[in-house]
């Protein structure tokens, strides 16, 4: 369990040091530019101690809110990173089709938005009919949030790698976003176009502390008016105002983008000061095992509209879990019961599953949740979930949370035939079990779908994204479910 507070907000107004000199200056947020402070006094040390002074007199601006406060007046407000922003809702950066090649074809493909949590990934995977770790699956992105991005990934590209590079982007800025499309590009540059491993990409996302952009150069000219305006160019301090028109900016620029390497992106010129991290290496994403819990709620406390006692504590309960855990995740958001807590469903390991669970937790019904944990967990490890899941796509659409678990105990009486992928199929498999004359001949020549068809329709077997579902007995889901009406019909009463 892990605690999260909100990120901090800018002041109206701060001192700063100038970095490149040294001038005391006042920035007002949200204003372009700044103003020159009348105490400024020329030293850099002294200038130092006045702005902390002036600082801590405005209410105790930190060294990152100053930094940052520098940061919008020169180089634009939308610039300020999210640990000075409020965040968005992480939305998709990838979409994915997940496909097993060879006899199943297109019938065993699935799709997939990342960022997505593990049991989204291991349910495409599922539907995908990916079985195991030694089946080979192919993966292609059919759209991006930014669109050079994919030509740009090598098409070896490890899914969970994909995945992780996704959550970071999805969690940016756009002002980190327009710094990060700057580094690829100065990668394709040196590297003469070629992709970019996948690897070095997520590394640039831990790298943007570095960047800088100046949204208003789009060339050499701009930039170097934009340099000599700012203050960048140490030659021109000092120089009259009147000067200024008579300068060659393109010049100016050139050699500054010369000078630093950097690129001329559609939002403005990107330049990085420093080295691409080496925070991930090959493989850190991959994961050793799977989850160690059946469902992940977030927790928060409820919002009363009391500042004195509301907070922004977060945490996350792993279930199935126990009375213990329950109250200590009551404990590290700082709430007195869990009928004062909000409760959301983080992942599941039956991602359809996640909003439903999500609407009963609304009336905290933490009971109920936690046996269906436990169940899922008990069929999770016998290999039964992708069981489930089948019988839950087959199931009436009005199907409760308490019909889950009622489906979830009986599970067991269901077979799913994974590696069956359409009715014609089915019908090689069931004819497989006889012994006549020229089978094989049979299987080649016949048109086996309309009689895969009939099979099933016999079985009362159905055809779900996991495989084909039936029960030995004959059965079907809906007459698992003890519905109002079902035994007064099966009484033979109108």
């Amino acid at each position: 369990m892990n605690n999260n507070r909100k990120s901090m907000n800018l002041p109206k107004k701060c001192y700063a040091v100038l970095p490149y000199e040294d001038r005391l200056v006042i920035i007002t947020q949200g204003k372009p530019g700044y103003e020159r402070s009348p105490l400024d006094c020329g030293d850099k040390h002294r200038n130092r101690v006045i702005a902390d002074e002036r600082n801590t007199e405005l209410g105790g601006v930190t060294p990152e809110q100053e930094k940052a406060m520098v940061r919008g007046a020169i180089f634009g407000w939308k610039s300020v990173s999210p640990s000075e922003q409020k965040s968005e809702p992480a939305e998709a950066v990838f979409e994915l089709e997940i496909s097993r090649p060879g006899s199943f074809g297109a019938d065993t493909s699935s799709t997939l938005s990342l960022p997505a949590t593990p049991y989204e990934i291991m349910d495409a995977l599922d539907k995908a009919r990916v079985t195991d770790d030694r089946v080979i699956y192919s993966i292609e992105i059919t759209d991006c949030k930014l669109d050079y991005l994919p030509q740009l990934i090598p098409q070896s590209a490890n899914l969970y790698e994909l995945n992780n590079l996704a959550a970071q982007l999805a969690r940016m800025s756009e002002w980190e976003l327009d710094c990060f499309t700057g580094l690829t590009m100065m990668d394709t540059i040196h590297s003469d176009y070629s992709p970019i491993a996948v690897e070095r990409l997520i590394n640039m996302t831990h790298s943007l502390e570095s960047c800088q952009i100046a949204y208003e150069a789009h060339d050499d000219e701009s930039l170097g008016k934009f340099y000599a305006d700012n203050g960048f160019v140490p030659d021109l301090y000092g120089l009259p105002e009147n000067v200024y028109a008579w300068l060659d900016y393109g010049k100016i620029g050139k050699e500054m983008h010369d000078g630093e390497g950097g690129v001329f992106t559609p939002n403005g010129y990107v330049v990085h000061n420093g080295e691409i991290a080496q925070v991930y290496h090959s493989g850190d994403a991959i994961p050793a095992e799977k989850p160690d819990y059946a469902v992940l709620l977030k927790v928060t406390k409820g919002c009363f509209d009391d500042p004195e006692y509301d907070n922004d504590l977060i945490t996350f309960l792993k279930l199935p879990g126990n009375s213990k855990t329950i109250d200590q995740a009551v404990a590290e958001v700082e709430a007195a019961t869990k009928e004062e807590c909000a409760f959301v469903t983080a992942d599941c390991v039956i991602p359809q599953l996640t909003e439903m669970i999500s609407d009963v937790l609304d009336d905290v019904k933490l009971d109920l949740v936690g046996e269906l944990a436990t169940q899922l967990q008990k069929l999770d490890d016998s290999g039964g979930i992708p069981t489930l899941k089948a019988m839950l796509e087959s199931a009436p659409r009005d199907t409760s949370l308490e019909d889950v678990l009622d489906l979830a105990y009986q599970a067991g009486e269901f077979r799913l035939l994974r590696e069956v992928g359409s009715p014609a199929d089915y019908a090689k498999a069931e004819l497989a079990k006889c012994d006549i004359p020229l089978k094989d001949e049979l299987l080649q020549s016949q048109n086996l779908y309309r009689y895969g068809e009939k099979l099933m329709e016999m079985n009362r077997a159905v055809s779900t994204d996991y495989g084909i579902l039936y029960s030995p007995e004959g059965r079907t889901v809906d007459q698992c479910l003890a519905r109002p009406g079902q035994h007064m019909q099966m009484g033979g009463q109108s």
